[in-house]
């Protein structure tokens, strides 16, 4: 090899270490979070149809906060705005105005996560779920396997439980989706697959309270993905997103649809896909997905995991889904505040 080109293979090496995924901080607590409007296909801007769901808007959301990124989950509150679960134990809110700017943004840790007897594993959050009507919430995490509840605007922990049917998932795939049925019950889909399919429970009450029965059943994802997130919708099917990553493809996503009823003791439920995400369309590591209506209209929104990586980005998209026929109205709940925030 000659000196020169010696020279120039240095030069490369030094510069692909000094960027090589590594994301520069400069301390902040800023609660700003703005908005940058993004295509579904930048190659056909107008392109709206993505299956069985129409493209509404998307945007790149940032922050010069360095506790901002890393969302996991994501669930919606009556008046349109947004909580999102950070996997380090953050709280990500936000709301849109004019689908300009947001609208009372914070970002702040979850409480009762910090002390002597805790570590970084104790906040590896990873699933939402949210009940308008008590306005609780409750968290899942993945490292230290457990489901805690919160009060409204995440003021305290209420509970927590620690199931002996969750002991034994991967230390680092355990409960990454947690689901809020209508009628009280409760499913949690590992992260961790075997033979092509996921480790499950539905809950017959909240699983915080003594007495809450456990069934254990399966998830089967598309294959080649696995599930990070779901949702109840109005009509009662639920919506999950699906994530894939490989190389050189990158990442990928499905969103399906699956009818609870399928969801019984030893039973393999599957969904059935209705929308595809993949390079050249705008794709990240989608891990949230959230569902809001207006009026008969049902709006989903995905949302990514940016990792904390300069390589990637926290991208939120809105979808319509087409009517359903008999389409029961929705029921009008109330939705905290968060005042103590």
């Amino acid at each position: 090899m000659s000196p020169k080109i010696k020279r120039l293979a240095l030069v490369a090496g030094l510069a692909i270490l000094a960027v090589g995924g590594v994301r520069t901080i400069y301390p902040s607590d800023s609660q700003d979070i703005s908005l940058k409007p993004l295509p579904l296909n930048p190659d056909e801007p107008a392109m709206r149809q993505l299956g069985g769901l129409e493209f509404i808007a998307a945007w790149e959301l940032r922050s010069r906060n360095d506790d901002f990124g890393g969302i996991s989950a994501l669930t919606a509150l009556k008046d349109g705005r947004f909580v999102g679960i950070g996997d380090a134990g953050t709280l990500i809110g936000f709301g849109l105005t004019d689908n300009i700017r947001t609208d009372r943004p914070f970002i702040a840790p979850l409480p009762n996560l910090d002390g002597p007897d805790t570590s970084y594993k104790d906040r590896d959050s990873e699933g939402i779920a949210y009940d308008a009507d008590s306005g609780q919430f409750w968290v899942s995490f993945e490292a230290h396997h457990a489901i805690r509840r919160y009060s409204g605007s995440f003021a305290r922990s209420t509970g927590v439980v620690r199931p002996a049917a969750m002991q034994n998932w991967p230390k680092n795939k355990g409960a990454e989706s947690i689901i809020r049925l209508k009628n009280g019950q409760f499913i949690i889909i590992a992260e961790s697959v075997e033979e092509g399919t996921h480790p499950a429970l539905l809950f017959s009450g909240d699983p915080v309270e003594p007495g809450s029965n456990i069934t254990q059943f399966r998830f089967r994802p598309p294959a080649g993905y696995r599930v990070t997130d779901g949702v109840q919708l109005p009509d009662g099917r639920i919506a999950l997103v699906n994530r894939s990553v490989g190389f050189p493809q990158g990442f990928s996503a499905k969103v399906s649809l699956l009818n609870p009823n399928n969801v019984r003791k030893g039973a393999v439920a599957s969904g059935t896909v209705i929308a595809s995400l993949a390079s050249p369309l705008l794709v990240d590591n989608l891990e949230g997905i959230a569902v809001t209506t207006e009026g008969p209209k049902v709006y989903l929104w995905l949302i990514s995991d940016d990792n904390f990586s300069i390589f990637q980005r926290t991208i939120l998209m809105k979808f319509q889904l087409p009517s359903a026929p008999n389409k029961k109205k929705p029921e009008a709940v109330a939705a905290p505040g968060f005042d103590s925030l």
